[in-house]
């Protein structure tokens, strides 16, 4: 990305405030929230989902998520777990090969801790808290991995981290139960749980549980290497494609923050006495020619954000990415791109083309270009995360001007020659209503189809 690209890099240096108008802080204008918006914001809270009136099906999927249900003595249990962001349930999934490894690991864990369950310490002189301590440690870390490889968009970077504390900085390298490091290697010292330590069949078939145990663990790591690279959509290598649905979640989550960017450049302005109705009759160029008000577009982002992306993406699929959604997406991205942009180097007076004469000091000042400068990040990186969905097995993506086929040249068979009239005969009439054949050709030729010309 060069200097040209990016609006934040003409922008003044953070410091720099605006002395001519009041700080902002907060929503501005403070507003107090209806019964009913504060109703939809707590569920939207609580569940991790985007209200919407009679999507029974979106609130069913974020019930589901949120609360997990356990048989505890005869009676049903609920445990509630917090999202760390909105998304709309029904919009995107756990698909590819993240959800081949959550299901990998649902299965690895649930047999792991019953493994984990069942050691007991071959070690005489063992502290038995410090025993519960590092089983409590491994079960953590287990019951971690599979949260994490189960939810809708995956923190590639805590996934590491939980593999290196259970298996330590020997991760591919590690084998046997021996030579396990991180928690396990630590349980296992705890424990005793070596061959030195074993006496009996049972002790051994203890041991072989710790064996199983690190083997199911380190299975589970390898297929996390093999495939992390496809998994996280924020992180697709150049050229690659990622898991529809996972990418999806991404661009759930980004239309979001993007919407709420939207409000927060409303804010600004207001901050700075641009009201809404001043919004409407503000005008800004459109890179393609023309302008639109200022009100529109943002209206257009908004609208965008928060109904039509989804939408697309809903009825169409990655078709619908690959097209309409990312055409929208790049439209958008342009205009705000192209939005006048404060001059601290160079003039400030009006001149064809740059709307300072039509536009309030205000919308120069440097909270309302950083707002614009944010909003501008959060399209691009819509763009970004958009572009490679269907961009291999897509005919349009693939290869957007197919070569056209070769034109077949058509010879005549050897030793005959067509009758072509000249441009003379035919100006002098001849030649127009006949076709003059060799003889050659009175013989039963194969068949063959001619040209009928003028008159025939």
């Amino acid at each position: 990305m060069t200097i040209n690209d990016d609006r934040g890099a003409t922008l003044p240096r953070a410091q720099d405030i605006d002395s001519a108008y009041p700080l902002s802080t907060g929503q501005y204008p403070p507003q107090a929230a209806p019964p009913g918006k504060l109703a939809e914001q707590t569920i939207s809270d609580m569940l991790g989902w985007k209200w919407r009136e009679g999507d029974t099906k979106g609130f069913v999927a974020a019930l589901t998520g949120s609360f997990e249900l356990k048989e505890v003595q005869g009676r049903t249990e609920a445990k509630w777990t917090p999202r760390g962001y909105a998304i709309q349930a029904d919009l995107g999934a756990v698909t590819g090969g993240q959800a081949s490894l959550a299901a990998r690991a649902r299965s690895a864990v649930k047999d792991s801790l019953a493994l984990l369950d069942s050691l007991r310490p071959l070690r005489t002189d063992a502290d038995p808290e410090n025993a519960e301590g590092f089983r409590a440690l491994v079960r953590h870390d287990l019951e971690q991995i599979r949260q994490e490889l189960e939810s809708p968009l995956i923190r590639v970077a805590r996934v590491d981290q939980l593999f290196l504390l259970l298996l330590g900085n020997g991760g591919l390298a590690v084998g046997a139960g021996d030579r396990t490091q991180g928690h396990l290697g630590q349980l296992r010292d705890e424990f005793g749980l070596v061959s030195g330590k074993v006496n009996t069949i049972e002790e051994e078939r203890i041991q072989t549980s710790f064996i199983t145990l690190t083997d199911w663990v380190v299975s589970l790591f390898r297929g996390w290497q093999d495939a992390r690279d496809k998994i996280d959509p924020f992180s697709q290598p150049v050229g690659g494609q990622p898991f529809f649905g996972p990418a999806v979640v991404a661009l759930s989550r980004l239309l979001s923050a993007t919407a709420s960017q939207v409000d927060e450049v409303v804010a600004m302005l207001r901050s700075v006495f641009v009201q809404q109705e001043d919004l409407e009759v503000l005008r800004v160029p459109d890179p393609q020619g023309g302008t639109m008000s200022l009100g529109g577009l943002l209206r257009w982002i908004r609208e965008f954000a928060t109904f039509e992306g989804g939408k697309l993406i809903e009825s169409a699929g990655k078709e619908g990415v690959g097209t309409s959604f990312l055409q929208i997406a790049k439209r958008l991205q342009r205009i705000v791109t192209n939005l006048p942009r404060q001059s601290t180097g160079g003039s400030n007076g009006d001149v064809p083309g740059n709307f300072r004469a039509s536009l309030p000091p205000g919308f120069f000042s440097s909270r309302v270009q950083r707002a614009i400068d944010e909003l501008d990040d959060h399209l691009q990186e819509v763009v970004r995360i958009a572009e490679p969905i269907g961009r291999d097995g897509s005919p349009s993506s693939a290869e957007p001007n197919p070569p056209a086929p070769p034109t077949p040249q058509l010879t005549p068979p050897p030793g005959r020659t067509p009758a072509v009239p000249s441009v003379a005969e035919l100006r002098e009439g001849h030649g127009a209503g006949e076709v003059r054949t060799p003889p050659e050709a009175e013989e039963p030729p194969k068949p063959r189809t001619t040209r009928k010309r003028t008159g025939q």
